[in-house]
This record gives structure tokens, sequence and C-alpha cells, in this order.
């Protein structure tokens, strides 16, 4: 516990209610329980803000796969692509 610092927040009384709710279904400690809600969060915003930043780095010619599908087509190739590679050979 060395490397701890105690934070002294204010939470709704609603969201305080249903995290003990769910706490007690999950026996989890109320601390660990948003000390992995936080660093989630921190994990996503952080993604988020890289792809805010590359965004548009890459043009047609660097992707010329993404040129003539819709992005959901385009994801939807690669999804089959890859289930066809997990199969098990015969």
């Amino acid at each position: 516990m060395a490397n701890t610092r105690i934070l002294h927040m204010r939470f709704p009384t609603s969201v305080i209610t249903a995290l003990e709710e769910l706490l007690n279904d999950l026996n989890v400690s109320r601390n660990e329980f948003i000390v992995q809600a936080v660093r989630e969060k921190i994990s996503r915003e952080l993604r988020l803000r890289g792809l805010k930043k590359t965004r548009g780095s890459l043009g047609p010619e660097d992707a010329p796969e993404w040129t003539g599908a819709s992005a959901a087509e385009w994801v939807r190739k690669v999804r089959g692509e890859e289930s066809r590679a997990l199969l098990w050979p015969s």
C-alpha cells in the first residue's frame, strides 16, 4: 500500500445504492471496484485521444482495400477471414 493515496469523493446517493447492491453480488470491495472502473475509463479515454489524434493520417493510397467498400462491408470481410482462419483443419 506504499504507492497509494487517500482520495475523498462525493457520489450521488443513487449511485452508491446501486454500487453497494452490485458489490454484494460480485463479492468485490468498493475500493477494488472503483479503482478498476477508473483504470478502464482512463484506458478508454487514452485510446480515444489516440484515435482522434491520428484520424485522417492514412489516405486512400495507404489502404486501397478500404476505398472499394463501405466500412461495414470491410469489417464483415475481415471478420469472415478471421473466422475461417480459426477453424481447425479437417
